[in-house]
C-alpha cells in the first residue's frame, strides 16, 4: 500500500494551473480522499499531487483544465520548486533588465544599484535619452543580459 503514495504529475492547462489545483483541493476536503499536498509550481502547465494514487485519480476525474497523468515524481526533483529563491539573488549590478510590470512595462534597463534587504533595485531606462533612475521591486524585471563586470567588494545597501 505504500507504493501508491507519492508525488504524481498532471498536465494542466497553460493558466488554469491555480483553478484546477483549487478543483483538487475541494474534491479532497468532500470526499476526504488522501491528499497530502497540491503543488503549482513556476514550470506553467504542470500540477504535482501528492497522496494516495487510488484518490488522485477519483479527485482529477472529469476535473475541468487537468489532462494526463505523467507519472510518479521523486520529490528530490521538486526540492527546487519547494525553496523560493529570491528574485534579487540572480542580480547584479549592470545587468539589463526588462521590466514587466508598472507603467514601464516592456522596457529595458540597465541596473544601477541593488539594496538587497529591501529586495529593490534602482535601473536607468535604456531608451531614454535623459537618465532617470528608477526604483523597483526585484520582482518587477526579468534578467535579459547579465553583466560582464564583477561586482566590487562594497555592495550598495546591504
Amino acid at each position: 500500500m505504500l507504493d501508491r503514495v507519492g508525488v504524481y504529475c498532471y498536465k494542466v492547462k497553460k493558466g488554469q494551473e491555480f483553478n484546477a489545483a483549487e478543483i483538487i483541493e475541494k474534491r479532497a476536503e468532500l470526499f476526504n480522499y488522501n491528499i497530502k499536498a497540491v503543488l503549482v509550481t513556476e514550470i506553467l502547465g504542470y500540477l504535482f499531487i501528492e497522496g494516495d494514487i487510488q484518490d488522485i485519480i477519483k479527485a482529477v476525474e472529469n476535473a475541468h483544465y487537468i489532462g494526463k497523468q505523467l507519472g510518479r515524481v521523486p520529490v528530490s526533483e521538486l526540492e527546487g520548486q519547494l525553496i523560493p529563491t529570491p528574485v534579487i539573488e540572480g542580480l547584479k549590478k549592470g545587468d539589463i533588465v526588462e521590466i514587466v510590470d508598472g507603467p514601464f512595462k516592456g522596457s529595458q534597463a540597465k541596473i544601477s544599484s541593488i539594496y538587497q534587504a529591501r529586495e529593490e533595485i534602482t535601473v536607468d531606462l535604456l531608451t531614454s535619452s535623459v537618465t532617470i533612475p528608477i526604483v523597483l521591486h526585484a520582482d518587477s524585471v526579468k534578467l535579459i543580459e547579465a553583466s560582464e563586470e564583477e561586482e566590487s567588494e562594497e555592495s550598495d545597501y546591504l
